[in-house]
């Protein structure tokens, strides 16, 4: 009876441990996700061109080290895209007014760069 009350004392207490452990694990990736978008919408609207992080990209594993490859203008014009259907569902703003001014400036960066973003 004692090995069976241990058990499922242990087991308890690693669900728990991987429960903590999934939701610690996904706040921070929301985290990292969110903060990324609102970087980029800074950079874009102080500096008027796309992030460098959107320009240069690495190729994944063990080629990261070896070459970067450019960005091509359709890939770059897709992800201010994403930023802004990301800010038109996001309910990260002190009231409507800023959102909406915010995907105005976007909007309107995203009609001059198609006409004259250089990559």
């Amino acid at each position: 009876m004692d090995f069976l009350l241990v058990f499922v004392f242990a087991s308890l207490g690693g669900a728990a441990l991987v429960a903590f452990v999934i939701v610690r694990s996904t706040d921070r990736a929301a985290h990292k996700a969110i903060t990324s978008y609102f970087k980029a919408s800074e950079f874009i609207l102080e500096h008027h061109r796309p992030p460098p992080e959107w320009i240069m990209t690495t190729p994944g594993g063990w080629l990261r080290a070896r070459s970067i490859r450019p960005v091509n203008k359709p890939d770059v014009m897709a992800r201010l895209d994403d930023l802004i259907d990301f800010f038109e569902n996001c309910n990260f703003f002190e009231d409507e007014f800023a959102r909406e001014q915010l995907l105005l400036q976007l909007r309107a960066e995203r009609e001059d760069w198609g006409s004259k973003l250089q990559i």
